[in-house]
């Protein structure tokens, strides 16, 4: 049995969608929204605080960590409810799977943030700079698996995503800029952009996030982080142009002022995945936008495209 942490959320749905056609899923998240009647899930439903691990992991053969409270934020506020909410309850789940002899675990990090600036595309072994506390807590819990694959023996995967997109599994909810600005630009409200709109990053749609995902689930080998993206970045300001082309609306730009935590330049080098997993991107964010618009078209979801 394979248990999903965050298993309501946009990566961990899509991915227990995909899981469920042929293993058993224990899901577990603070809510589900798609259904009481899925072959092969399990439904728990709890706080990730508050859980009984040992409990949980109960004939687990693998897990997937997907449960992040937190976003990138300016300043350290936050920083004591981010350690609580995810950092700790992630050392008890490790500690829970050593105790129950649960030897797989694999977690969604961020490839978006964990570098740092990007002055050429980042590949795995550069050193990690995270810039913001969300970063920080993805790099902290990054560290906790080594040590439990140095003294404990399990096996923990990291997979430094780049920012995902795709058709949003909660209708009321957008996943990435991607899905904001599209339904903000067919509506003709503004978007707000803080900064020039020259930032960059890597965006990957939903389904190849999934393949990726699948790739680094069969792997055997001896390396444990993988970069996920498509190899190429993007400006916010491209991003726009783009919905705007497929759209056939301006968009309405509202500049604010640029946030410590947004990083200019975030590229990630993705090489390593397709050699050790045999996993490459095959859509470009061109193509990635118009089948998500496609998708909105076809399902008539909130509003008209």
């Amino acid at each position: 049995m394979i248990l999903v942490l965050g298993g309501n959320g946009f990566i961990g749905y899509n991915l227990v969608k995909r899981l469920a056609r042929r293993e058993r899923i224990r899901v577990f998240d603070r809510a589900w929204k798609h259904g009481t009647e899925k072959e092969n899930i399990e439904l728990v439903m709890g706080n990730f605080q508050h859980i009984d691990f040992e409990e949980m992991l109960e004939g687990v053969d693998a897990v997937f960590h997907f449960i992040s409270s937190s976003t990138p934020f300016d300043g350290t506020d936050g920083l004591l409810t981010d350690i609580e909410e995810n950092l700790l309850p992630t050392v008890r789940l490790l500690d829970a799977m050593r105790k129950k002899g649960v030897k797989r675990i694999f977690f969604i990090s961020s490839g978006g943030t964990i570098y740092g600036e990007c002055i050429k595309p980042a590949r795995e072994k550069d050193r990690v700079s995270p810039e913001c506390v969300y970063a920080a807590q993805k790099a902290w819990i990054e560290s906790c698996l080594h040590l439990y694959e140095k003294y404990d023996g399990i096996q923990g995967y990291v997979l430094r995503m780049g920012n995902p997109y795709g058709l949003e599994i909660n209708k009321k909810k957008r996943q990435g800029i991607i899905p904001i600005f599209t339904e903000k630009i067919i509506k003709g409200e503004p978007i707000e952009i803080w900064g020039t709109g020259e930032n960059r990053r890597d965006y990957i749609y939903i389904d190849e996030v999934i393949d990726a995902i699948e790739a680094v689930y069969s792997y055997r080998g001896e390396h444990r982080i993988f970069n996920v993206g498509t190899g190429n970045s993007y400006s916010t300001q491209e991003i726009i142009e783009q919905i705007e082309s497929v759209v056939g609306k301006r968009a309405q730009i509202v500049y604010g002022e640029k946030r410590k935590c947004d990083l200019q330049e975030s590229h990630l080098d993705v090489s390593l995945i397709g050699r050790e997993c045999g996993w490459y991107s095959k859509l470009t964010v061109e193509q990635g936008i118009e089948m998500y618009i496609k998708r909105l078209r076809e399902q008539q979801i909130g509003f008209e495209v």
